[in-house]
């Protein structure tokens, strides 16, 4: 019995040993991450500290889209969503809102970014967020057409929406002769008591 536990644990070591070499792969075979040659730290201060400043002119721009966004929510929440051939239009409305959060979401991101990069020495990563950032300033172009289109879109359905409910409003409430009648139906039909005999 002791030699068939034996045979087991050895079976089950050998096994197991073998696994372990056959997952380790020399070390020629990882992929290396390049090694990060480290700039001038005068350079990566001085492009840090560009990346800051054109990162913080980006924030009043971002907060005048926001302010127009905050103006269109205010045209647009109270519509009601089944008005005819309004999808497309508040399809829009919300790609471009949404859009519009994630650009902002791009400010603290990139911060991080430039930090990181300034922290490790890394021109070439800064010189990218550089990039990013310029991309930034081309979109938020884009994305101000884009609301002032909606400005002059949300109009005919606002028109559309009044009407809406100024008829439903007519339907449901009663006029004045309308009230009159109602009264005097109320009258006619209601049970007449007959004085005490």
């Amino acid at each position: 019995m002791a030699a068939s536990r034996l045979k087991q644990v050895s079976f089950w070591l050998l096994l197991g040993v073998g696994a372990l070499g056959a997952c380790h792969k020399k070390s020629e075979e990882l992929p290396q991450k390049p090694a990060v040659a480290k700039a001038d730290p005068a350079a990566v201060k001085a492009s840090a500290d560009k990346n800051r400043q054109s990162l913080e002119g980006l924030k009043p721009l971002f907060n005048a889209l926001s302010d127009k966004f905050v103006a269109l929510h205010k045209e647009f929440d109270p519509l009601p969503p089944d008005l005819p051939d309004f999808a497309e239009t508040r399809g829009k409305f919300n790609g471009a809102d949404e859009g519009l959060g994630r650009m902002a979401a791009k400010v603290p991101y990139l911060a991080g970014r430039i930090d990181i990069a300034e922290k490790s020495g890394d021109l070439a990563e800064l010189q990218d967020i550089s990039k990013d950032i310029e991309r930034s300033y081309a979109e938020i172009p884009e994305v101000d057409k884009i609301a002032l289109e909606l400005v002059h879109q949300v109009q005919p359905f606002k028109r559309m929406a009044e009407e809406v409910r100024a008829h439903e409003k007519a339907v449901c409430e009663p006029s004045e002769s309308g009230k009159a009648a109602a009264a005097l139906a109320k009258k006619v039909a209601a049970p007449k008591t007959l004085p005490p005999k």
